[in-house]
């Protein structure tokens, strides 16, 4: 008897699995648009497909961009974007405009504590430490 009950609990497990499974492939089609399809290879192509023209859309890139494309395109738009705000040109490379990032910031800290735009780290973490100290102390003695 209890190797029937467990054999019943085990088609039982089976039927439940085969369902999720079912729900799981219909739900995909349906986001996919394979809903001639049940192969989950063609499935998994279609995925690919529409993930792959989303994100080509997103960084400017043809909708049938592969991969490599949509890469280049990411990069090229983040660097424009890092470009912009940094100051920088467009031919500069990485470690150029990386540093007149770190002089951006380096400026406005500087501004804000106090200290000359030149100032090295040392001197405008002093001053902004200082500063942020006293505007502490000031507020806990208010009444």
């Amino acid at each position: 008897m209890d190797n029937e009950k467990s054999k019943q609990e085990k088609d039982g497990w089976k039927d439940i699995g085969l369902k999720i499974e079912k729900q799981i492939k219909e739900e995909v089609k349906r986001v996919t648009d394979s809903a001639k399809s049940t192969d989950w290879k063609e499935t998994g192509k279609n995925i690919d497909a529409k993930i792959r023209a989303q994100m080509a859309k997103a960084v400017g890139a043809q909708p049938d961009a592969d991969w490599d494309e949509i890469g280049k395109n990411t990069e090229s738009a983040a660097k424009d974007s890092i470009i912009k705000w940094a100051g920088a040109e467009p031919d500069d490379d990485w470690k150029t405009i990386g540093a007149k990032a770190e002089a951006r910031v380096r400026s406005r800290l500087a501004d804000m504590a106090g200290a000359k735009p030149e100032a090295d780290w040392s001197e405008i973490g002093k001053r902004l430490s200082s500063s942020i100290k006293t505007k502490f102390r000031n507020w806990l003695n208010e009444e």
